[in-house]
């Protein structure tokens, strides 16, 4: 019969425990009714119910000849406060259960039980939607799959070391060290050894940037031999500033540590369910391990590289497989020696009394470690960034970009936080006052503490300004525009970037409802402008695009009057106190951007050759919806009197399949779009084909009316007024671009209406060969026709100009 803990524990007084841990008990009684478990006095914190379970066993016994019994004594130790919050502890109650055997078990001290891990989550979380008889019965389970040798399941990996109770953490780059191993492997033969880390001692507004309290250390680098005494007095000369209140902020105090590990070839299948908690059974355990750590103390201690008390040690075993939630099959063991006051070595030797204590591991936050936990891929990062616009979309965006290691930001903004801009912008209360592209740089360097040189910059400027500045964009890849300003945008769309920059602008429309997000293809082709004006297009089909469009010119007319201006203001500018937009829509459409954009912006993302407009739409309820389209290049043409023709290349494909569709036969029809008349540009975006009343033949095309007043008016109604009749478009299937007499009577109309509203006359002729645009202004010389030999029909009242 096994010893077991509980045999030397007294009685518990029942009546004086929590109602909650009485019932859990009787639930226990009823279970195991024959057993009529006892409730003891574990100490003052806890109460133990001591109980036996069965075990089923493999047929042939436990794989490996482990010690796992048909009858196996368990115990439950309840906290007298927290219960039921906080699930029992449940150890092995044999004295001789091994802590080395297993994985899933939790570090104890030498005398203490073997402490179960039953989940790899929270087993607290797991604990409150279950029983404590589900929790025996858990145990039984992990009894079970131990005996099978099943407690990972296969290609899992090696379960490491799981600590409860540690003191002090270390923080740094798992890599670094693991690199440092296997560097050394490789250039001597695999051999054991060490080396010297210097660390510095965080104080508290250290240890606040990375969340920790209490003791702990941060490593700062390898130290050679050769270079031992240059560290030592350098070490000594940081920590006598660090004592000056006009340099505490700048240094950390500084002191040394050892890395040690095996030869390569030794690997250890051992579980760590114990640990030693002083120096000499420290160095007996490495030892028997195959590290050198006494060797490694007496070179730390002959070169007197103890300055501070605490001595950080980081032991590296290898395992037999990847370790669990690592990309190495070498684990990392962190223990800090306590070497000071009466511990402190003395005559050249260490004490081996000095107490041991395992420490925690923190992982430094760098970008590509937060591009690792946000799921990105190994290029998944951007690349190097220009942002216009720190307000509340551009803060955001900018933040998520960050947070998943894109950190090659460069930040234009040219305004400064001021208090209503806090609802929706990424930075809080302390920003007040400050240049905004400044205070998100900060923020966004303060996510990765300890970090040198980011390559995140802010400048305190306009947007435009940078736009003509030479070599502004010189190393960046990327262009988001987020200043939701037309000034932007017009000085955006004329400007002269680099064809390595690409370029792309995100907004936020209609009161929050709709996210807009334009990313130009190669070249420029189709650009900002285009995509602009394909978006109105797409009210025509999509009707919370028309919604959109037809309040905005409501308000539009209400303000200035039908027809009073030309263009809209697509964003919204959040950095108006009047601006009535919550700061969960502006998160909405920030995520929502951000998304779509990662792949655009990563090294590797999708082909630009087409653009692609993104609309995302956020309903009053909640509820949402986003599509994507793709735009081919536009095709530009040059026209007379200086004017460019942009046609989108979807009407370009209609224009060529009806062309090959009539042939010989000629066809047209009207061209829809805009006209920004100031830059001399005429925008295409759709077709209406011919009229079913149109005639042609091989050599004449009459373009009827039937329909057409109604098809134009609904153009104008979904898109707000912004696209309506631009122009004329036919086919010369046999050839020729040249305007026919019966096509120049035919301008000579159509001027005799467009000439007085002060409207360009655009007639396009489409052969198999080319696209040719014949436009006119009202101030261009008349035309001289020739008696007529082809007819080309118009309708004055289609039109609707009178």
């Amino acid at each position: 019969m096994a010893e077991l803990h509980s045999a030397s524990q007294p009685k518990e007084d029942e009546e004086k425990l929590s109602p909650t841990i009485r019932s859990a008990i009787a639930d226990l009684r009823v279970k195991f009714a024959a057993q009529d478990p006892p409730v003891l006095h574990w100490n003052a914190n806890y109460v133990a119910v001591p109980i036996t379970v069965d075990v089923e066993l493999p047929s042939r016994g436990p794989v490996g000849g482990v010690d796992i019994r048909k009858r196996e004594p368990i115990i439950l130790l309840f906290n007298r406060k927290s219960f039921p919050y906080f699930a029992p502890y449940v150890y092995s109650d044999r004295t001789d259960f091994s802590k080395t055997a297993f994985p899933h078990v939790n570090v104890t001290g030498p005398g203490t039980p073997a402490w179960f891990c039953l989940h790899r989550g929270s087993i607290d979380t797991w604990f409150a939607e279950h029983t404590v008889v589900d929790l025996v019965e858990r145990a039984r389970g992990w009894l079970r799959d131990a005996a099978r040798n099943r407690l990972v399941p296969e290609g899992d990996g090696f379960e490491p070391t799981r600590a409860v109770d540690t003191l002090g953490t270390f923080y740094y780059p798992p890599g670094d060290n693991l690199g440092r191993i296997l560097e050394h492997w490789k250039i001597h033969g695999g051999a054991a050894g060490h080396v010297v880390t210097s660390f510095d001692l965080l104080d508290d507004e250290s240890m606040a940037e990375i969340g920790t309290t209490g003791y702990a250390v941060r490593q700062d680098a390898f130290v050679s031999p050769e270079s031992y005494a240059d560290q030592k007095s350098l070490a000594f000369a940081i920590n006598v500033l660090q004592e000056k209140p006009e340099f505490k902020s700048l240094f950390q105090r500084r002191l040394f540590g050892v890395l040690v590990w095996a030869d390569e070839s030794t690997v250890s299948r051992t579980h760590f369910g114990e640990l030693p908690q002083t120096l000499g059974e420290l160095e007996t355990w490495a030892r028997d391990l195959g590290l050198p750590l006494t060797q490694a103390l007496d070179d730390y201690l002959t070169h007197e590289l103890h300055i501070l008390a605490g001595v950080p040690i980081v032991l590296a075993v290898r395992r037999p497989q990847q370790v669990l939630g690592t990309e190495s099959d070498v684990e990392l063991l962190n223990f800090l020696v306590s070497a000071g006051g009466d511990n402190c070595p003395k005559d050249g030797a260490w004490n081996p009394a000095a107490t041991v204590f395992l420490s925690d591991h923190r992982t430094p936050l760098t970008p590509d470690f937060a591009r690792q936990i946000s799921a990105l891929p190994a290029d998944g990062a951007a690349q190097p960034t220009v942002i216009f616009g720190a307000g509340a979309l551009g803060s955001k965006v900018s933040t998520h970009l960050a947070r998943s290691g894109s950190v090659a930001l460069k930040i234009v903004d040219s305004a400064t936080i001021s208090p209503h801009n806090l609802v929706r912008h990424a930075l809080g209360g302390r920003a007040i006052g400050l240049a905004k592209a400044e205070a998100l740089k900060d923020e966004l360097i303060r996510l990765y503490p300890g970090q040198r040189d980011l390559p995140i910059e802010a400048v305190k400027g306009s947007a435009l300004f940078r736009l003509r500045e030479e070599g502004f964009f010189d190393g960046y890849a990327n262009l988001v525009d987020m200043t939701a300003s037309n000034i932007v945008f017009n000085a955006l769309r004329d400007a002269d970037i680099p064809p390595t920059v690409r370029v792309h602008r995100a907004e936020i429309a209609h009161r929050g409802r709709l996210g807009l997000l334009s990313v130009e293809g190669r070249d420029r082709n189709p650009r900002i402008d285009d995509l602009q004006t394909l978006i109105y297009d797409s009210a025509i089909e999509d009707d919370a695009v028309a919604a959109w469009l037809e309040e905005v010119k409501a308000t539009r007319d209400d303000r200035v009057g039908s027809g009073g201006l030309e263009d809209i203001q697509v964003g919204l500018s959040c950095s108006s106190a009047t601006m009535r937009l919550a700061d969960e829509v502006v998160s909405f459409h920030a995520a929502a951007v951000t998304r779509r954009l990662r792949p655009y912006l990563a090294k590797d993302g999708p082909s630009r050759t087409d653009g692609a407009v993104y609309r995302c739409f956020l309903g009053d309820d909640g509820d949402s919806r986003a599509s994507t389209r793709t735009f081919a290049p536009t095709v530009v043409l040059e026209a007379d009197a200086g004017w460019q023709i942009r046609i989108a290349a979807g009407a370009v494909e209609t224009m060529s399949t009806l062309l090959r569709k009539h042939s010989p036969t000629e066809t047209g029809g009207i061209l829809v779009g805009r006209i920004a008349a100031p830059r001399k540009t005429i925008y295409v975006t759709r077709l209406v084909p011919a009229p079913p009343d149109s005639r042609g033949t091989p050599w004449v095309f009459t373009r009827g009316t039937e329909k057409l007043p109604e098809a134009l008016e609904h153009v104008r109604r979904r898109t707000g007024g912004l696209l309506t009749y631009v122009g004329e478009w036919h086919t010369h299937p046999m050839g020729g671009s040249d305007l026919s007499d019966t096509d120049k009577g035919a301008v000579i109309s159509l001027r005799s209406i467009l000439d007085h509203v002060g409207l360009p006359t655009l007639v396009t002729i489409v052969t198999p060969d080319e696209i040719r645009p014949h436009l006119f202004e009202p101030t261009s010389p008349p035309i001289v026709v020739d008696p007529p030999r082809r007819r080309f029909g118009i309708i004055r009242v289609i039109l609707g100009w009178r």
